[in-house]
């Protein structure tokens, strides 16, 4: 049987495990095929400190990591790095460069190293996992393995080689044996037993392989439809490895696992920036006993290893998990933070219910401010229900983290206006983490419609040029993002810089807006540089209107809610009144004819959530 070795190279996180190869290592181990999987991220982290390590992650649009590689597998055919950092790194931090100079010195080192400690002798198959800024470490170590060890079959796989990108890796680098596009779950397998006993590989599905030359693929490789039938992930390997690493001792270590693949809002309408998912988006889910024997499973293998944070990586929480996950993960205590990525549509007793399940950390994929902005990203969501999101997770304890991003075809000065206005009366809630213009990816809608969406001039993004010495035709095709114009420059009304700014003070600051009950009032508690007066007393109909608006609502909803919770009949005209004086007091904010508190309750008062408030109550 021929042994395998599956490789996590830089700069994979050193916070966590590969999942891929988590569950490559557990589908060999259950057929008998010998497998190990070296963490060698773990290695190079180690040489240049992981906090040096993890600044690559910080500035990943300029692919610094890629750059710490590529004059170990081009040489002198690549720019220099006094070339890369005048021109890509200049508006970064002055320390940048200095630290970048001085993790590059370590790459011939730790190649070095990689090929005297790994017995590469000892094994047949040496297969590559390929994210995001691997890709230039993991073909420098490929070469270098292939220039010693003729005879070993080298193996690529993961996102970067989807579809193209995978073809064009294979072409470019003649050391590099197969590469498999797209999910491999079940044929990577396969294809490691049919080489075992001496059968052919080449009709394999998502295939890429050589015939008389000259590179062939098989096209796109089957998905995967039950998840169930995958195996528990395997990381042995990596938490043995980092807990026997003293210079990576201050590293808590995650815990990661999947319960679905896909995007089921993307299979109906795909978020224009999105590029996730390549030609994968079809959405698919584990059962909710396969997730929670799994997460039990995994926290009763690798607890032990200091680890305190459990990332379910799925692209978008499964809507079931509300039935069927939740409830019976409520009340237990798991002993760890726990992560799910969601919509911002989701409605309050679903933020509660991820709550009290223990969940305490939340990516919630709202965008931006600006209603219209979210309609031309096809997001499915507005302004006022992105916020009503980020107010119940505060309410919950729910960490929340999102983005801001804009620049999209059909953008108009208004838009950068709500989104300024907003951002002043919301500094009480969790600031945008990211901030910026969309990044065009390859297979999102804005790179395949970028002609009808007037975004001209696609090339691959500025840096790859210090990273690849190809042709433009056959960068394009290797690269995953790309630079643009707009055939019509958006008009943001000179308010960009503005939103910059309130976005930088926002981050910066821990104000406070929040409401407590005081007899038949309630108080609201004002912190906020645009506050009026630090505590505001609601009574009567201004408790109502406020306490029903705790979700967005409009004047006939509060007046209908009213009258049935309440037996109050108030006029429209009455409401509006108070509405006014709330908007005016900071405290509310509207879009159009819907309305939304923003203080973040302290208590949970009984608040029907649909639009047809419930008959009132007889007692």
């Amino acid at each position: 049987m021929k042994r395998v070795v599956l490789i996590n190279m830089p700069f994979a996180g050193v916070e966590f495990p590969s999942l891929a190869l988590g569950l490559f290592k557990a589908r060999f181990l259950q057929i008998g095929i010998p497998c190990d999987v070296i963490h060698l991220n773990l290695l190079f982290a180690e040489m240049v400190g992981w906090q040096n390590y993890a600044l690559i992650g910080q500035i990943s649009g300029c692919f610094a990591g890629e750059q710490l590689f590529a004059q170990a597998l081009f040489g002198d055919h690549v720019p220099n790095d006094a070339q890369y950092y005048a021109d890509v790194i200049s508006k970064l931090s002055p320390d940048t460069p200095h630290k970048l100079a001085q993790m590059k010195a370590q790459v011939i080192p730790f190649l070095q190293l990689c090929l005297s400690r790994i017995p590469w002798q000892a094994y047949d198959i040496i297969g590559f996992t390929n994210l995001f800024e691997q890709n230039l470490p993991s073909l420098a170590l490929a070469q270098a393995v292939k220039h010693h060890y003729p005879h070993k079959t080298i193996v690529f796989g993961g996102a970067n080689c989807e579809d193209i990108m995978g073809f064009t890796l294979h072409r470019c680098f003649p050391f590099v044996d197969y590469v498999f596009c797209g999910e491999a779950d079940d044929t990577f397998p396969e294809f490691v037993r049919r080489l075992s006993d001496g059968r052919p590989v080449h009709d394999l599905s998502g295939l890429v392989y050589r015939h008389a030359g000259r590179s062939v693929s098989n096209g796109d490789a089957p998905k995967l439809k039950t998840l169930d039938a995958l195996p528990y992930p395997n990381y042995d390997e990596y938490y043995q490895r980092i807990l026997a690493s003293p210079q990576l001792a201050a590293v808590y270590p995650w815990i990661v696992m999947e319960t679905a693949r896909g995007c089921w809002w993307g299979q109906k309408t795909k978020c224009t920036f999105c590029g996730l998912n390549g030609k994968n988006i079809q959405f698919r889910k584990k059962s909710a006993p396969r997730v929670i024997d799994e997460l039990y499973y995994l926290l009763g293998r690798y607890r032990q290893y200091r680890v305190n944070y459990l990332r379910v990586v799925d692209n978008v929480i499964n809507p079931d998990h509300f039935d069927n996950l939740m409830p019976k993960l409520a009340g237990r205590n798991l002993g760890v933070r726990l992560f799910f990525e969601v919509r911002p549509t989701l409605k309050k007793r679903q933020v509660k219910a991820l709550a009290q399940a223990g969940v305490t950390d939340i990516q919630a994929g709202l965008e931006s401010l600006s209603s219209h902005s979210l309609k031309l990203m096809h997001k499915g969501t507005s302004a006022l229900r992105n916020i009503q999101l980020l107010k119940w997770s505060k309410q919950y304890g729910l960490a929340a983290s999102w983005n801001i991003i804009f620049g999209f075809p059909g953008e108009v000065a208004d838009n950068y206006a709500q989104c300024l206005a907003l951002a002043k009366v919301l500094s009480h809630l969790s600031p945008p983490v990211g901030y910026g213009p969309f990044r065009m990816d390859r297979f999102s809608y804005n790179f395949e419609h970028a002609a009808e969406l007037g975004l001209i001039n696609l090339r691959p993004c500025h840096a790859y040029h210090y990273l690849y010495p190809f042709d433009e035709a056959t960068l394009f095709d290797l690269s995953c993002y790309f630079d643009y114009e707009h055939r019509q420059p958006i008009d943001n009304g000179g308010l960009l810089s503005a939103l910059t700014t309130q976005v930088y003070n926002w981050r910066s600051r821990q104000d406070q807006l929040y409401s407590s009950i005081e007899g038949d009032r309630i108080v609201i508690h004002d912190t906020r540089p645009v506050a009026l007066s630090a505590n505001v007393v609601l009574e009567g109909a201004h408790r109502l209107i406020y306490e029903c608006c705790d979700r967005m609502r409009t004047v006939q909803q509060i007046q209908l809610w009213i009258r049935q919770r309440h037996g109050l009949d108030l006029r429209r005209e009455e409401i509006i009144v108070v509405l006014e004086d709330l908007l005016d007091k900071k405290l509310m904010v509207n879009d159009k004819n819907l309305y939304l508190s923003l203080a973040v309750m302290t208590y949970d008062p009984k608040i029907d959530e649909g639009g047809k408030p419930q008959a009132a109550s007889k007692t």
